[in-house]
């Protein structure tokens, strides 16, 4: 594994969001409903969710569809390791 594999790892995460269960509302980092949210309603369901591109097929996919490969060192969706388990656990 090369050097730098916590940067080849983070060139597959495009961004980070924030989703509000309870209100069902997408909120990006910056967004001040985030720290609304934080602070005057605790019992709000927040979850922190990663927009990743998939290292084999390249599609855009969010992390609750997604595995991380630490052979890889890449993100893989479920569709490809679904069509593809045997290479995403192999090395390189």
């Amino acid at each position: 594994m090369s050097e730098d594999w916590a940067d080849e790892r983070d060139k597959s995460v495009l961004d980070t969001i924030y989703y509000c269960e309870t209100c069902n509302i997408v909120m990006e980092r910056a967004d001040p409903d985030v720290n609304r949210h934080k602070k005057e309603l605790p019992y709000h369901k927040m979850r922190r969710v990663m927009i990743l591109r998939c290292g084999h097929c390249g599609n855009v996919v969010t992390d609750s569809y997604a595995e991380y490969s630490p052979e890889k060192n890449q993100f893989w969706c479920k569709n490809c390791i679904a069509d593809n388990h045997s290479a995403f656990h192999s090395e390189m």
